[in-house]
């Protein structure tokens, strides 16, 4: 959701997942991907052959390319800077200080779950915009001991990646501030990234429910399995 409504900002490049496994995708500017290739049939080919024989290269070469705007920005997922393919790419940004960092978190992770599990292994779907229709969802069951799992390797990440780059200038902001329109965060994220204040829009709509009681099925087992613990609060917002 970021990166779309960065991408509405005129002064804002906004890349998505560009370092992602596969074919590269998520491009933005005069490099997006359906307008480059009606042009050039084998763009995408020769630009994913030039991101995998030379990361760095690609990255500032392509990705940082500002295209007349005053900024660029681009997406990097924790689950992925974590391994091994991912350290040349990783080392490079923790030892240029010159890179500012957004860190994206949600602050309900027994939401953020489940948007992943029915991502995942329900829907296959991430993302729909004005005019798709959204699937519609059927009730699931969350095995608890896979929900602890995932918020504990979710928060270990976070703290670790604020660590990894503690020295270099830094924004944190929440999903659901942005779903929010939080105006005094979202200005502060302009400011931070420094591009003129302006309302963010976005074309992307929200896949799940609100409230998580129709969507999980065991919601009240879960809810008894994490009383007492830090996570408990999940299911006070629910």
């Amino acid at each position: 959701m970021l990166v779309c409504l960065l991408q509405s900002h005129p002064e804002i490049c906004s890349h998505d997942e560009v370092f992602s496994p596969g074919k590269v995708g998520g491009m933005a500017g005069t490099y997006l991907i359906p307008w480059k290739r009606r042009a050039e049939p084998d763009f995408v080919d020769h630009l994913s052959a030039e991101r995998d024989r030379d990361p760095i290269k690609f990255l500032y070469k392509i990705v940082l390319d500002l295209q007349g705007k005053k900024a660029v920005c681009f997406k990097l997922k924790h689950d992925e800077l974590i391994l091994p393919e991912y350290k040349t790419l990783r080392d490079e940004i923790v030892n240029n200080r010159d890179f500012r960092i957004i860190h994206l978190r949600r602050e309900n992770l027994l939401r953020r779950y489940l948007s992943h599990y029915i991502a995942n292994y329900v829907t296959h779907v991430t993302v729909a915009t004005c005019g798709q229709v959204i699937p519609e969802v059927p009730r699931v069951e969350l095995d608890p001991h896979e929900c602890q799992k995932d918020f504990e390797a979710v928060r270990s990440r976070e703290l670790e990646f604020v660590e990894l780059f503690a020295q270099h200038p830094s924004f944190s902001i929440s999903y659901e501030e942005m779903v929010a329109r939080d105006a005094e965060k979202i200005r502060a994220l302009l400011d931070f990234m420094g591009v003129s204040p302006r309302e963010l829009t976005t074309t992307t709509r929200r896949l799940g429910c609100d409230d998580l009681r129709q969507v999980i099925v065991n919601f009240e087992e879960l809810r008894t399995y994490f009383a007492g613990s830090p996570y408990s609060k999940f299911f006070e917002q629910a």
